[in-house]
């Protein structure tokens, strides 16, 4: 029965007179009509369903027509499993004509709450084409042969692709014709591969072929962190082809005493990284034979899974050649790891095992969306090292520790330094706070190094520990490593060169159209103020709401602006949200680390406790838990990126004016006003049906819902 009220009317004969069992009888019905109606109150659902699954789809003229739903789920969180639901809307592709089209996926769940995302379908001609692109072998690496060993195959992991003729492998020709397995020297063997228009692609690795069983007295350790994306020489940004040249270098002239590390946040910050999700980079690590990834924060940034599908052994896609480590992250309420993570490595060198610990900052599940994190726990650094380092030394023989910790914390570092025993540990890497430091924990014997190598690729760690006959580590020397101070730093390795030069040319026009220049110069602090204004305006909200920290980079006057810079100043991939508060709630939340923009008339002072003002704010900031905004009044997803408003609000000044301005009138040509009103206090007129709308083949999906009168 539903909820609501009921009448029962009673008739009755004149002269009639309820009897008290008539009366008893009248109650309890009553009664049980009101529980009937209490136990039917369901939940409204307002959220809608979320897609999995999707991605871009290349097609040949004249190919059979792909399966549009292979690997296309979509699942509700009341309804469960709703890819039955999912409607294809093709009408934008011609799979006829060569170019790229939008193909527009949507879901509605039982309460028509609808949820919509667009692929690229890019369609290329065969017949006719000139192609000029050369295939790519993948996981070609240094090798280094001890006599009496089994043979390496230098076929394995081997992988060839073309973007015309696809897969290439069973093509690949692997030349070893001048090495010799049985007398130590250094060899070359060149890997090539020629797609069917003559597209020739070679490249060649060191085969180091020794005997015996060497000794170790030193081991040198490179360590990079926090490069988010930074994959080209830009600046202080020494670049991934400069730094593989050292690296390269050392392990091929010193294999055996030679490290390369990561400390997390590698992928994320940079459009060469971003656009392909960090597959290209990883592609380099492989290239420059890195040991060991430990997590960092912003690997979450595009949801975790998806970095874990890189260490996945069965996948079909890029796979990392290295660990991924992180012994201190587990999936919430347990001590169970995430598939693919592993808490340590060990690598033998020579008579030497080192043990690598990787750990994640303490705390920093703060530092990402919740949407994303709210499935692990980080615990205790110091707990984890402490039990994997007695463990690698009592179980595993392992005579060097090292400890690599995504954070900086000075605590985690004393409580780290202090560890004795089978639990000490002989060296940490810090990472996530983009300092550049080196410093020394004092105990016992050989006090502790601690090293942290900026960001973005402008230092490269350098750490050799001293080793006794005992194998035990008996001093130290750091540095942290400039091209100033390291030749090698200064010139790129040819092989690393080639393979970013690849990837450059599948983005060029992101990173060489000018889509505008600077009038002047632009801090962290005035773009934060500017993309908070940008985020009012692009909802009609009352208050716009962008924290500092989400700016990355700042402007220079006459800077040309591309693509990829609006990825180097605003790099996380977050949507606008909108949400109505109290003023109340405004006031109570207003802090340092955000700015807020106010429409005409208002500020924080005059906002009123009682009255509800809609707020618009990034993601990042709307999904925190210790934010009022997911507790307000009719939360909406937008759908749509901060960064694409920019990228609007640019190319519409370009059309009006010779250089970009925050004092320009900003006009958005991507973005309706999501609201039609008289004024900021009057209810809001909304329409009756969701939207979508598209312009440069970018989707923004506009949910339009009642929302009540603010008073």
């Amino acid at each position: 029965m539903p909820w609501g009220y009921y009448v029962i009317i009673l008739f009755a004969k004149e002269g009639f007179h309820m009897t008290k069992w008539f009366r008893a009888f009248i109650l309890i019905s009553l009664s049980l009509v009101l529980i009937s109606c209490q136990g039917n109150q369901t939940e409204i659902d307002y959220v809608p369903p979320t897609f999995s699954g999707l991605k871009d789809i290349q097609y040949t003229v004249l190919d059979p027509k792909p399966n549009l739903l292979d690997g296309v789920t979509a699942f509700d969180s009341i309804d469960g499993d709703v890819t039955s639901r999912i409607v294809i809307d093709e009408s934008q592709v011609d799979w006829n004509t060569p170019g790229i089209y939008n193909l527009i996926y949507t879901v509605t769940d039982t309460k028509d709450n609808l949820i919509g995302d667009s692929v690229l379908v890019i369609i290329t001609e065969r017949q006719g084409e000139i192609d000029q692109t050369p295939p790519i072998i993948y996981n070609a690496s240094n090798v280094v042969y001890l006599i009496g060993e089994t043979i390496p195959d230098l076929s394995s992991g081997i992988i060839a692709y073309d973007d015309q003729d696809g897969n290439l492998t069973s093509q690949v020709i692997i030349d070893d014709s001048t090495v010799d397995w049985a007398v130590p020297g250094t060899y070359q063997v060149t890997y090539s591969v020629e797609d069917s228009s003559d597209n020739f692609f070679s490249i060649t690795v060191t085969i180091r072929v020794e005997s015996g069983t060497p000794t170790l007295s030193s081991l040198t350790i490179y360590y990079i962190n926090d490069t988010h994306g930074a994959i080209q020489n830009n600046g202080s940004s020494m670049g991934l082809a400069n730094i593989a040249n050292l690296i390269l270098d050392e392990k091929e002239n010193n294999p055996e005493e030679t490290l390369f590390i990561g400390g997390g946040d590698l992928l994320q910050g940079n459009i060469l990284s971003n656009y392909f999700y960090g597959s290209s980079m990883i592609h380099m690590f492989n290239y420059m034979t890195m040991d060991a990834f430990v997590l960092g924060n912003h690997e979450f940034d595009w949801g975790l899974p998806r970095i874990l599908e890189y260490f996945n052994p069965e996948t079909t896609e890029m796979k990392a050649n290295f660990p991924l480590l992180a012994a201190n992250v587990f999936l919430k309420g347990t001590t169970t790891y995430p598939d693919h993570i592993d808490p340590y490595t060990i690598i033998e060198r020579a008579n030497v095992k080192i043990g690598i610990i990787g750990l994640m900052g303490f705390g920093l599940e703060s530092s990402i969306a919740t949407s994303m994190v709210q499935d692990y726990v980080f615990d205790d650094p110091v707990t984890w090292a402490a039990y994997y380092a007695n463990y690698l030394r009592e179980e595993e023989d392992v005579d060097v520790i090292i400890a690599v910790v995504h954070g900086s914390s000075d605590s985690t570092n004393q409580a780290l330094g202090q560890l004795s025993g089978t639990e000490r540990i002989d060296v940490t890497f810090n990472g996530h706070s983009h300092q550049e430091y080196i410093r020394f924990e004092s105990r016992n014997g050989v006090d502790m190094p601690v090293i942290q190598s900026g960001a973005n690729g402008n230092y490269v760690g350098e750490v050799t520990l001293y080793l006794n006959n005992d194998q035990v580590v008996s001093g130290y020397q750091v540095r942290n490593l400039t091209a100033s101070m390291e030749p090698r730093l200064s010139s790129p390795d040819s092989g690393m060169q080639s393979i970013i030069s690849s990837y450059v040319a599948q983005i060029e026009p992101l990173l060489t159209e000018v889509i505008i220049t600077s009038s002047d110069d632009y801090s962290t602090t005035e773009l934060t103020a500017f993309m908070a204004r940008l985020i009012r305006i692009s909802v009609d909200a009352d208050l716009g709401i962008h924290n500092f920290g989400g700016t990355r980079a700042s402007l220079d006057m006459g800077e040309e602006i591309t693509v990829a810079t609006l990825y180097q100043i605003f790099p996380f991939d977050n949507k606008v949200k909108y949400v109505e508060l109290l003023g109340s709630e405004i006031k109570d939340y207003a802090n340092s680390s955000v700015y807020i923009d106010f429409a005409s008339g208002l500020s924080l002072d005059n906002l009123e406790d009682d009255v509800y003002y809609k707020v618009a704010t990034n993601e990042y900031v709307f999904d925190k838990v210790d934010n009022p905004f997911i507790y307000g009044l009719n939360p909406v997803d937008t759908g749509i990126l901060i960064r694409d408003v920019l990228e609007d609000v640019l190319r519409n000044q370009s059309e009006s004016y010779p250089s970009f301005s925050i004092d320009h009138p900003i006009v958005l040509s991507l973005v309706d006003p999501l609201w039609i009103h008289k004024d900021s206090r009057s209810p809001k007129i909304a329409l009756t049906k969701d939207e979508f709308r598209y312009k440069n083949g970018l989707m923004i999906f506009m949910w339009y819902n009642n929302h009540r009168k603010r008073r």
